[in-house]
């Protein structure tokens, strides 16, 4: 492993202050990062504080945008709004540029907790798991990120990655994943295709959709994030439903004809509403 940059300071200033609680309206506010590596001197992170704001039931979703993407850009592309005012979200982007930033052991890890740890401190919002989500490059630090400290994330999605963790430890803790591409996106999709046989293989919860295209994000992509972690939210117990990649049947988790899918071309499910849109979406391809 390479040594990580050491980071220097993490002196944040926002932009409107704190939020109030049960404030109605949904806000955008910018800060920053002062880090050790070369093209992040000052590394820009933007939050999205939900429409009637409560810190008592805020989780945050931190959103990995594409290569070199800026902090408000990545909030602007997903457009994760309506979702997060729905569940309370608290939606966070950082600016990453270059300097290896998806390898969060080198410096942009240490970067994304001491952002976190402030917005925690600044907006009383409670120490709970993490969403991660990320699309091409932000594909690659959800995955990555997600190995690095599997402790601290509830749930994980990518679409268009094509780069992932290559060893599944034992110890690692198996959070829920979502992983989605694009049938003509070579390399990635057989690579992406590949790791999720592992995953589910090592016992993890994964569900796997493909869609017609290349490389694009797709509102399909981003349609079906959301509902997996509305699924996460919404459901603590494990999955009741079981899905089969090549036939796109759904079968409840405990009948016969979940048994016979195999591992590697197993989706699973914690609510229906997730199912149905997995199921609609296969026909429509």
């Amino acid at each position: 492993m390479r040594l990580p940059f050491v980071v220097l300071l993490a002196a944040l200033t926002f932009a409107g202050g704190i939020a109030a609680a049960g404030e109605s309206r949904p806000r955008v506010e910018t800060f920053t990062v002062l880090t050790s590596a070369p093209e992040n001197r000052n590394l820009e992170f933007a939050i999205r504080l939900p429409r009637n704001f409560s810190p008592s039931r805020a989780r945050i979703l931190v959103t990995f945008g594409g290569r070199n993407w800026g902090a408000k850009q990545t909030l602007d592309t997903y457009r994760f709004d309506d979702f997060a005012d729905e569940y309370g979200l608290v939606v966070v982007a950082p600016g990453f540029v270059n300097d290896d930033y998806w390898e969060p052991e080198k410096w942009s890890g240490a970067a994304l907790e001491d952002a976190l740890a402030r917005i925690r401190k600044t907006h009383h919002i409670p120490d709970t798991p993490l969403l991660y989500y990320g699309y091409s490059a932000g594909g690659q630090c959800a995955s990555l990120f997600y190995a690095w400290k599997p402790a601290k994330v509830a749930a994980w999605a990518a679409h268009a990655c094509g780069v992932w963790f290559d060893d599944i430890p034992d110890s690692i803790r198996l959070a829920p994943a979502l992983v989605t591409c694009g049938v003509e996106d070579q390399p990635r999709y057989d690579f992406g295709r590949h790791f999720a046989f592992r995953y589910r293989e090592a016992g993890g919860e994964l569900t796997w959709r493909d869609y017609p295209g290349g490389h694009e994000l797709i509102p399909e992509a981003a349609e079906l994030a959301r509902a997996f972690f509305a699924s996460i939210l919404e459901s603590g117990s494990p999955p009741i439903l079981v899905g089969d990649d090549g036939s796109g049947q759904v079968y409840t988790v405990d009948s016969r004809q979940a048994e016979h899918v195999p591992a590697e071309l197993r989706s699973v499910f914690r609510t229906q509403a997730f199912a149905d849109l997995w199921q609609r979406q296969t026909r429509r391809k």
